[in-house]
């Protein structure tokens, strides 16, 4: 009997030293980064936070990029893989997911070139329709002045004027809306419907003035894209993480696409003209922008175009370990206890 207790209590001892899980990572800001050579991020707190609560040893380490990521999860050389990895069918075929860690909302974003406001005024002024404008004033000046000026010519404050000169007078009383240049009343009556065709000419001017800001308006209004299939996205190229659900999503609808490991390199494609847009997450955009040193107007020209759920990563080997199933378990409790809450306001901003 002494002997079959110390081989229970050896047994136990065994099972309490149990291997360190091994994890992976790879930056995804706000889900997992790299802070002063820290891993750090919503995912990653999480699973501190997991691992403390739960007694789970483990090792960390960083994947050179995605695909290392996922290539590692897949073959079974780590247990747990994290940093904004999307729940899909394909990738569920490779390795199992743990219960869903946050929401990814994907929208298009592009970068966008703001006019200076004496630049939309010049635009406005010198556009096509405004310079017809401008020369039916004229057309109207001259119009009601050469009448003005065959009736006038012959008062005696103009006899010794030559007729050059008398005509411009007239045309510029005219354009100033005068009177004093005219004493018969034919040419004062000329001079009321002169005065009443500019003040219409003038209204019409505002007129296209307001329509025209509308119509900026409502293009811009118009522009916001409600899927892939919208006919402004011809011709774009996106700029797609590799290996990213995003790069299949664009694969799929044919769209043109160059590849970068980090959206920070997204960005400054983006920025470069190599890139027209990205189809990113929501929460990663923003933090990237935020993280940016420089101000970069960039912006969602799309709705949500889809919702997917990120989770952690889990080998096929590692299910048979009960510690998934402890993963899983405090994933789910921390719903309601105020663990993903409190995360959720520091790094998802929710």
């Amino acid at each position: 009997m002494g002997n079959l207790s110390c081989k229970v209590r050896a047994s136990e001892n065994i099972s309490d030293e149990q291997e360190p899980v091994n994890v992976i990572w790879h930056p995804d800001p706000p889900y997992a980064l790299n802070e002063n050579e820290i891993p750090t991020g919503f995912e990653i707190d999480l699973w501190r936070m997991i691992a403390e609560t739960r007694k789970i040893p483990y090792r960390i380490t960083r994947a050179h990029t995605f695909g290392e990521l996922l290539e590692a999860i897949g073959s079974g050389r780590a247990d747990v893989a994290m940093g904004g990895i999307l729940i899909n069918e394909n990738r569920s075929k490779r390795f199992e997911f743990s219960f869903p860690t946050a929401t990814s909302e994907f929208k298009i974003y592009e970068l966008k070139q703001e006019r200076s406001t004496a630049l939309r005024l010049l635009q406005v002024t010198t556009s096509k329709e405004v310079l017809l404008i401008f020369a039916g004033v004229a057309l109207i000046a001259c119009f009601f002045a050469v009448p003005v000026w065959l009736l006038e010519r012959n008062r005696l404050d103009l006899i010794h004027e030559k007729k050059r000169h008398q005509l411009i007078l007239i045309l510029q009383k005219t354009l100033l809306l005068s009177t004093d240049h005219t004493q018969k009343s034919k040419t004062r009556i000329i001079s009321i419907i002169s005065l009443f065709a500019r003040v219409l000419l003038t209204a019409y001017f505002a007129s296209y003035i307001l329509k025209t800001a509308n119509n900026v308006q409502k293009s811009s209004e118009q522009e916001v894209i409600t899927s892939l299939d919208s006919p402004t996205l011809q011709g774009k190229t996106f700029a797609s993480l590799t290996d990213s659900i995003q790069g299949s999503i664009l694969k799929a609808k044919g769209i043109k696409q160059i590849s970068c490991e980090l959206i920070p390199e997204c960005l400054q494609q983006l920025e470069d003209g190599r890139a027209d847009a990205i189809l990113a997450d929501e929460q990663s955009m923003q933090t990237a922008l935020q993280q940016t040193p420089y101000s970069l107007n960039i912006k969602p020209t799309s709705e949500t175009l889809t919702t997917l759920f990120i989770a952690y990563g889990m080998s096929k080997n590692f299910l048979d370990d009960p510690r998934s199933g402890a993963i899983n378990d405090a994933i789910a409790r921390s719903y309601y206890d105020g663990t993903y809450a409190k995360l959720s306001q520091t790094w998802l901003r929710k």
